[in-house]
């Protein structure tokens, strides 16, 4: 299946919430032929990422293994591929020969590198941004092509200085 995109003019809607059955976002419409952004895997960041997409009007692919979500996002009209990207074939399904973004959102530290891998075996010009779990996962992601990481470790290191140094100023008060 390539990636489509739809009618301009089509109302653009928010990518379905976890567990929502309500509609999910077509292919984007506006005419931003030169960028497309394939999302991996279609979880909380994935649909975030989606999301995001969607309203800056981008073409875009979903990649997702769970054929549950697939089946039901399709019937909402979001372009979601079945499939592992770890396979090239998978990958080529949703177009990333024309990629110029790819956001690795998997949880999974060890399927994330994989794909990061893959991604930029067949397209080196994409601008990978992988989630990873912990710094050296991020490190090994930087080392194996991707342009950008989001580490969970560093996300809550952040958050929880954040929520002590508040907790610590109320208590002084």
């Amino acid at each position: 299946m390539k990636s489509q995109a739809g009618n301009p003019g089509d109302d653009h809607q928010k990518a379905m919430a976890p567990d929502s059955e309500a509609h999910i976002a077509p292919v984007a419409s506006h005419d931003h032929a030169a960028r497309h952004v394939i999302i991996i895997g279609f979880g909380l960041s994935g649909r975030t990422a989606v999301n995001a997409v969607i309203e800056h009007g981008i073409s875009y692919a979903v990649i997702e293994t769970n054929p549950d979500t697939v089946m039901r996002c399709t019937k909402g009209g979001l372009h979601i591929i079945l499939g592992d990207a770890r396979q090239p074939g998978v990958l080529k399904q949703a177009d990333i020969e024309r990629a110029t973004d790819v956001a690795v959102t998997v949880p999974a530290d060890g399927i994330a590198l994989a794909v990061v891998e893959q991604v930029h075996k067949l397209n080196p010009s994409a601008r990978i941004i992988a989630r990873c779990t912990f710094v050296s996962g991020g490190m090994e992601a930087h080392r194996l092509g991707a342009s950008e990481v989001v580490t969970a470790e560093s996300v809550v290191a952040n958050e929880f200085g954040r929520v002590i140094s508040r907790a610590l100023g109320e208590q002084s008060e």
